[in-house]
């Protein structure tokens, strides 16, 4: 899934966004107690950023939206780590090939 712009935020307050963003999902297996575990995961993309206020630490709150028919949908929610390479350039566009690593509730 595609999709057009994405907001980022921490402690219920936007401090950014994501552009061009993209879901792909994938089954990730690893050894747990002796056995073979498998699980879905979700790995999101994006191509450009922009930050409003300087981030604390790297997870973020997502809201996904996609352009539908001239209006902005909502498509996923949740709880992501990012590693962003510029945290103190704000309130302009940059672009970074960026990961969002989904963090599941467990």
């Amino acid at each position: 899934m595609d999709g057009q712009i994405g907001v980022l935020y921490q402690e219920g307050k936007q401090v950014g966004g994501v552009f061009d963003w993209a879901i792909s999902g994938q089954m990730a297996s690893w050894a747990k107690d002796d056995w073979a575990a498998t699980k879905a995961t979700k790995l999101v993309t994006a191509q450009i950023y922009w930050l409003i206020k300087e981030p604390d630490g790297d997870i973020f709150e997502v809201e996904l939206y996609q352009q539908i028919r001239n209006q902005l949908v909502l498509m996923d929610t949740g709880r992501v780590k990012l590693g962003l390479p510029d945290t103190t350039t704000l309130n302009g566009t940059l672009v970074a090939p960026l990961t969002l690593r989904w963090i599941w509730d467990d």
